[in-house]
């Protein structure tokens, strides 16, 4: 009995793909920066928002402890004059707030769509 020489088999003509694993490496450090700075926007508008809470929180207190000592005035006209103002304050926190918030959601959303970009143009140029 003889044997083939080279055997073939059905993967004998297949090539494997060229990989480039620098170029791995360097595009999951680039999503890990974008991810570390998303993440930096995130919590610098958290911080923002939560010291611009805690300054409404501490002037409600104050005035919650002014008229509990009744150092304050009892005339209509300021008593209103002071809940109006209260309003305004806390409205304008409000409005601080949900515009910090989706100023991060905007920027965090910035970030991801450009590194989306940028691995499918790296991610065509090591499929050709």
């Amino acid at each position: 009995m003889t044997k083939p020489a080279n055997p073939t088999t059905p993967l004998s003509g297949f090539k494997y793909p060229k990989l480039d694993v620098d170029a791995l490496f360097a595009a999951q450090k680039a999503n890990l920066a974008v991810f570390q700075e998303a993440q930096n926007v995130l919590f610098d508008a958290a911080q923002a928002i939560f010291r611009a809470q805690y300054g409404w929180t501490m002037d409600m207190l104050a005035n919650g402890e002014n008229a509990l000592r009744g150092s304050q005035t009892t005339k209509p006209e300021t008593l209103v004059a002071d809940m109006q103002s209260t309003a305004e304050r806390t409205v304008a926190v409000a409005k601080q707030s949900v515009d910090l918030a989706a100023a991060a959601q905007q920027r965090v959303a910035e970030l991801v769509a450009q590194r989306a970009a940028a691995n499918l143009d790296e991610l065509k140029t090591l499929a050709a």
